[in-house]
């Protein structure tokens, strides 16, 4: 009665362990219920010009709060776990994310005024061993709109009010953590 083509109810139970097998073993399943570890780091030489020792890339250190690399941990690990993406304890063979916070500068004033805006730089190193796969840098000092009137969308998008370091910190791992993991979707 039946064809051969057909796959019996008993010939499809076979198969359900290989096929659930194949898709949590997927490269994006993976990904997604797997862990990463996140480690952020520090780089003081006020004010000089380096070298980045991961990208090469040249950096113009500046003042780093006493609790940037906290911050910024907390930060990315939060956005990760909204993400669906599960955090490691320690290193490993799988993909982590490296920071090299060069500058986090608090502002000096208020919401509405200032002596000094906010600023932060820092770069987000995709990397796996010592392999860095992809980089995101983030190097931002808040302007004034009577300074730039092309960043009016983000003077919007702030509420028209001077940012914190921490909030401007905040644009830039959000922005870099979309960069970095889009290779691994």
């Amino acid at each position: 009665m039946f064809s051969k083509d057909i796959l019996s109810p008993v010939r499809l139970l076979r198969l359900f362990p290989v096929l659930a097998m194949m898709i949590v073993l997927s490269p994006g399943v993976l990904f997604s219920l797997g862990d990463i570890w996140v480690e952020v780091e520090r780089l003081e030489t006020g004010g000089k010009f380096v070298t980045c020792q991961y990208c090469g890339r040249q950096i113009k250190t500046g003042h780093i709060h006493k609790d940037a690399e906290t911050i910024i941990k907390k930060r990315v690990q939060d956005h990760l776990i909204e993400r669906g993406i599960g955090l490691k304890e320690s290193k490993g063979p799988s993909p982590f994310v490296n920071i090299l916070v060069y500058r986090f500068e608090e502002r000096k004033g208020g919401n509405f005024a200032v002596e000094r805006p906010a600023g932060v730089g820092f770069h987000m190193h995709l990397m796996e061993g010592n392999v860095v796969g992809r980089v995101f840098v983030f190097d931002e000092d808040q302007q004034a709109l009577s300074q730039n009137i092309l960043k009016i969308g983000k003077f919007f998008k702030r509420g028209g009010k001077w940012v914190t370091a921490d909030q401007l910190a905040e644009e830039g791992i959000n922005a870099g953590l979309d960069h970095l993991l889009e290779v691994l979707e």
